[in-house]
């Protein structure tokens, strides 16, 4: 079967199959994160922003946010969803990302606070790459800046990714999600079959997207050598500390 880029076709139905509503929660999390750890967040970046949806809830809360994905497609549907809102989105991705103050500059542009949310970091596949990217995400942060995020922990991807179907229907939208997991490699796998219409006509496409989980200690140690200060490591959507069953973490970290 061949298989498309990772959200090259996903893009045209994201939102349409409301892809996007747990990143809109997350923002209302994030807020309550702000608030509890009194975080003074001027200026933020959305790292994975995919379609906008996130920074478009942010704005509405009178944050000011930018945006950083790896996807073309997706970045395309955030800069219409956004156009006209003074939002500033990169196309760079991980783990290695670098965003320059201005064209001409050598000077790295830094923010108060910078989020990724559902699981765009599982889709790292090695501690190295993963490392990096909490390197990469150090440079763009003031001192005392913040990084939240979250991920899927090493349960979810066994029990809720693993020899599980997922499908749903909409008028003009159909989709399969076909999930594996490997206990040797510690891989998931979702095979994506879509199917949506336009005008008359039906078209289908293919994805298959690929994660990774790690423990929370290894997610703690990581942040620890790439100089930040772990204040937190909740059960997502909560402020329970996340146990060996808590299938979606949150972590709150500081940068020294």
């Amino acid at each position: 079967m061949k298989y498309s880029e990772p959200y090259s076709k996903l893009a045209i139905v994201y939102d349409l199959m409301h892809a996007d509503n747990h990143s809109l929660n997350m923002v209302e999390y994030t807020i309550k994160i702000i608030k509890r750890f009194k975080i003074k967040a001027a200026c933020g970046l959305d790292l994975c922003c995919g379609t906008g949806s996130a920074i478009e809830q942010f704005q509405k809360k009178g944050y000011k946010v930018s945006g950083l994905d790896g996807s073309a497609a997706m970045l395309a549907v955030a800069a219409k969803k956004l156009k006209n809102k003074n939002v500033k989105l990169y196309r760079k991705s991980l783990p290695n990302f670098r965003i320059l103050s201005t064209e001409n500059s050598t000077k790295i542009e830094q923010f108060d606070l910078i989020t990724s949310f559902y699981d765009s970091l599982n889709y790292l596949k090695s501690e190295t790459q993963l490392k990096q990217a909490f390197k990469s995400v150090a440079n763009h942060l003031v001192s005392g800046g913040w990084f939240i995020f979250d991920m899927n922990t090493p349960v979810a991807l066994r029990t809720i990714w693993g020899g599980q179907v997922y499908a749903g229907s909409q008028d003009n939208l159909a989709w399969i999600w076909k999930n594996e997991y490997n206990p040797k490699t510690k891989f998931a796998s979702v095979h994506i079959t879509c199917f949506y219409k336009v005008g008359k006509e039906w078209k289908r496409f293919d994805e298959l997207h690929t994660e990774r989980a790690y423990s929370n200690t290894t997610l703690r140690r990581l942040l620890r050598e790439t100089g930040f200060l772990v204040k937190g490591v909740f059960r997502c959507g909560t402020f329970d500390k996340a146990d060996k069953d808590t299938t979606r973490v949150c972590i709150v970290a500081k940068k020294r």
